[in-house]
């Protein structure tokens, strides 16, 4: 988990294309389990999205700090949560990712929707971010790519990054004791190299010895089985323009890794947390 090897290892995955994950996620563009808060027929994936990203938002206090209010979004993907969270919360937004396909891509939408004032986007890696002071951090799924390792100093930054007595939320992807801590040999091999999940009270461990107290968990494994049900239909629904666009080859390869990921959080081998955090206010936070 060098930063030239966390470059390659994002780079194999996100960097895939822009037009191939358009063909997969849905409107936000959010490459991570929805919250799905809703039975109703008419209730759909990116309206399960926009409920995680509103929750992300409340979460870090947002909605009590008004517009104005300074977001640090790491692993920012396509955009989904900086892009959220200035429009719905009027929010100033720096988004890091080392994906730079993803930058390109992020950039066209705030050009769309008037944004330049409020949302930056920077290739950089989490570890070399200069900014301090944010009022708010968040993290979806991004933990996962940072190893076993570094972990205590991704904690670390998540801690560092925001005020005294400010908001931190990350979503995660954890794996039960006694299981493979990455992906597995297919996804790792295939998919997404070099991650590592933990049981979430291992991670808690960590945020905590990082100086962070941990005020919510909420486990969404079954969220994550109904995100994947509605990835897999739309890869399906663009079976020939997903062949057209990576392959034949390719295209099993992502069939297969979204039946196995949807078995593995069906079953309880992994599942996923949103874990809400404060940095405690005054001189023992220091």
């Amino acid at each position: 988990h060098s930063r030239a090897r966390d470059r390659a290892a994002i780079s194999h995955h996100y960097d895939l294309s822009n037009a191939f994950y358009a063909l997969l996620l849905d409107e936000h563009m959010a490459y991570s389990s929805a919250l799905w808060t809703s039975d109703d027929p008419g209730y759909s994936l990116a309206d399960a999205q926009a409920d995680k990203l509103d929750r992300v938002c409340r979460n870090v206090g947002l909605d009590q700090l008004g517009p104005g209010a300074r977001l640090l979004d790491i692993g920012c993907g396509w955009g989904s949560l900086s892009l959220y969270a200035a429009q719905h919360y009027g929010a100033r937004v720096v988004g890091v990712t080392i994906a730079a396909e993803q930058k390109q891509f992020i950039d066209a939408r705030i050009a769309e929707r008037g944004l330049g004032d409020l949302v930056e986007i920077r290739v950089q890696d989490y570890r070399e971010i200069p900014d301090t002071g944010f009022d708010a951090v968040a993290s979806i799924e991004m933990g996962e790519h940072v190893g076993q390792r570094n972990y205590p100093t991704y904690a670390k930054v998540l801690h560092d990054k925001v005020v005294p007595g400010g908001g931190v939320c990350i979503q995660q992807m954890s794996r039960r004791a006694g299981h493979h801590p990455g992906g597995g040999p297919f996804i790792e091999s295939f998919i997404a190299p070099d991650m590592y999940m933990r049981p979430v009270s291992q991670t808690v461990g960590m945020l905590a010895d990082a100086g962070l107290h941990v005020t919510d968990i909420r486990h969404m494994g079954q969220d994550y089985v109904r995100t994947v049900d509605a990835w897999y239909e739309t890869f399906e629904k663009n079976q020939a323009a997903v062949i057209d666009l990576v392959g034949e080859e390719m295209a099993r390869v992502w069939r297969l890794y979204l039946v196995g990921g949807r078995m593995a959080f069906r079953d309880g081998r992994m599942d996923v947390e949103q874990i809400t955090m404060r940095r405690p206010a005054g001189p023992a936070s220091a």
